[in-house]
């Protein structure tokens, strides 16, 4: 029973389903190895190579306001705003399910990333760019929620009948803007970057169970 619904998870489709358990493996797996080491064990020399690798390479005047403009669509302000906006539009075009399943996935992802960030309570990276965030630093919020709300955008999307070409360019967009949202988080230094791939972990984590537990439960399309 439970190796059939696999198989029909994604239209008998063995090979997206394969990879897509292997990414979900993968992301337990890094978390908790991020978690252990990095976060409990405070082996962080990893992190501050990177913030070097960043300082000397990549970090420039020219490239810091883009950067501050990137990491705003994933700020707080940003998500109270569009987020509810999402949820309303799918209402008023009746997609209830839809509606619901953003506001699941939102909501809970909400609620993992602040228990995680009292719980380890790990302090900011020290030296921000620009300024200096108050509350803990792992695991990324800007990263972790970023991956919520736009993989599932990239997920409705999918399941529209446009043609597949433009699915697949709208995915790629949307992934690529998840990660370059985390990628200006360890830029301006308001975050480690193993609070980034953590956040990334976790998102993708959570946003694939969802899906699996609506298309089992609840299906949307």
């Amino acid at each position: 029973m439970k190796i059939q619904f696999l198989k029909d998870f994604y239209s008998n489709s063995s090979a997206k389903l394969l990879i897509s358990l292997l990414f979900l493996v993968i992301a337990f797996f890094v978390l908790a190895v991020i978690t252990d080491e990095m976060v409990l064990e405070k082996e962080n020399n990893i992190d501050f190579v990177i913030f070097k690798f960043f300082n000397t390479h990549i970090v420039r005047n020219s490239l810091t306001g883009f950067m501050y403009a990137i990491t705003q669509f994933s700020s707080a302000t940003f998500i109270k705003i569009v987020y509810p906006f999402l949820i309303v539009v799918l209402l008023l075009f009746k997609l209830y399910r839809k509606a619901l399943f953003t506001f699941v996935a939102g909501v809970g992802g909400l609620l993992l990333i602040y228990g995680m960030k009292m719980f380890f309570a790990r302090p900011r990276p020290p030296y921000p760019l620009l300024y200096k965030e108050e509350t803990f630093s792992f695991p990324s919020g800007h990263a972790t929620f970023g991956f919520i709300f736009y993989g599932t955008l990239a997920y409705f999307i999918w399941l529209t009948d446009l043609p597949k070409v433009w699915k697949y360019i709208a995915m790629v967009f949307l992934i690529a803007l998840s990660l370059t949202i985390g990628f200006s988080r360890v830029y301006l230094r308001v975050h480690y970057p193993s609070d980034v791939v953590g956040g990334f972990c976790l998102g993708y984590s959570w946003l694939f169970l969802m899906i699996f537990a609506f298309r089992k439960w609840y299906p949307i399309d």
